[in-house]
């Protein structure tokens, strides 16, 4: 790959200025590299920390990018999710690091997944917690809507028990007592997020949970979304039309299955429950494959004991998960503060790292950015950029 083709790439792209380029390519002709060896060139250029991986692979398959989103530079691939794709980048003034969750444009063409996009930055913008992640603005370049939220290093809960299959039951008390404090605090601002489950807890590399994504949540604007998409009965289920589920089957509540507006605090420490069961046993609490028939076990059916699974798992503790998996929502525990306590007095809450302070500077730019909103989405910072493939490319990036 000839370097003069890197560099129209990588130019176009914003991750150079064709000054800065050029600059890099004499040197890398002055220590006797060639024009020819474009791979060595992205080569010494990431060990140099003049791009990462991500960007080098980009300009390697000649993806014409933009690497830019808005204000922000996309440095690499974190997670994918059910409306959207999570991309570290960071600021490109202030460099400090944030997270990108990027929509797609094709998003706007589905009704009820605009609602859904509109439901989510509407939420993440009005949540301010420890235990939740924290989102600074939600802006749009071209069709492309994207949330600029924390850093986020780590992994998911569900990442690290496809790789551990279960948890000691002290970490994964530690875990779920902070998850539990989060969703108190959305509780307590009438949020219920109804799709808590391992891929929607955060895990950072110090052991800090955060609740993440809130395309199926309900709060006290709801009512103004084009769509909250009516009853989800069984009988729909059976349908050869794919029903728009408001949660996991594998950690949802009957009451929430048959009706999404029947979702309540209850609902989220069922499925609350069901997660920590997953941690505890390294399964589910009914792994099955038909909806249906999970849906009729979630109503009907106790689910193995924890000991039946794991050796070592105390009495209390399996105290807890029954209160949490009761049939009757009124049998569950009364709040997410109550079910966090229980755990705490069974296993001393994890001593939880100082967080690292957003740079002056950024925080100085997002005041001045937040006076910028657009009207048909809640602090919607439109940035006028010809960025129309944006899409595509982050689709083909991997």
């Amino acid at each position: 790959m000839h370097i003069d083709k890197i560099r129209e790439i990588a130019v176009a792209g914003e991750l150079f200025t064709a000054e800065r380029f050029d600059q890099h390519r004499r040197q890398w002709l002055a220590g006797g590299g060639s024009v020819d060896d474009g791979v060595g060139f992205l080569r010494e250029l990431t060990q140099r920390g003049e791009l990462t991986d991500f960007q080098a692979s980009a300009l390697r398959a000649g993806i014409p990018g933009p690497y830019r989103l808005g204000p922000f530079r996309v440095t690499g691939r974190l997670l994918a999710g059910r409306l959207g794709n999570v991309f570290r980048a960071e600021h490109v003034e202030t460099r400090q690091p944030v997270s990108l969750k990027i929509f797609p444009a094709a998003l706007g063409r589905s009704r009820e997944r605009l609602a859904r996009l509109g439901r989510e930055t509407r939420i993440a913008l009005e949540v301010d917690h420890l235990h939740v992640v924290k989102a600074f603005q939600v802006g749009r370049v071209g069709e492309v809507t994207f949330i600029a939220f924390e850093v986020l290093t780590g992994g998911s809960l569900q990442q690290r028990l496809e790789q551990d299959t279960r948890l000691p039951y002290i970490e994964a008390c530690q875990l779920i007592q902070q998850a539990a404090l989060g969703l108190g605090y959305l509780h307590a601002q009438l949020i219920i997020h109804r799709d808590i489950c391992p891929a929607n807890l955060w895990v950072t590399e110090h052991g800090l949970v955060k609740i993440m994504e809130f395309g199926a949540a309900r709060d006290a604007m709801s009512y103004l979304d084009a769509q909250d998409w009516g009853r989800l009965t069984l009988d729909v289920m059976k349908s050869n039309d794919p029903p728009q589920v408001l949660g996991r089957y594998d950690y949802m509540p009957a009451e929430q299955a048959r009706d999404p507006h029947a979702a309540n605090v209850a609902s989220d420490l069922y499925c609350l429950g069901c997660t920590l069961y997953h941690c505890l046993t390294g399964q589910v609490p009914f792994p099955n494959p038909d909806p249906v028939r999970q849906v009729l076990q979630h109503a009907e059916e106790i689910p193995p004991p924890l000991a039946s699974l794991v050796r070592g798992i105390p009495e209390a503790l399996q105290q807890i998960v029954s209160k949490a998996l009761a049939k009757s929502p009124s049998e569950r525990f009364g709040s997410a503060e109550e079910f966090s306590s229980a755990l705490a007095e069974l296993v001393p809450p994890a001593v939880l790292p100082e967080l690292e302070p957003l740079s002056p500077e950024f925080l100085t730019w997002l005041q001045v950015s937040a006076s910028k909103v657009a009207a048909d989405l809640p602090e919607v910072v439109e940035y006028p950029l010809a960025y129309r493939e944006f899409a595509s490319y982050v689709a083909q990036v991997r």
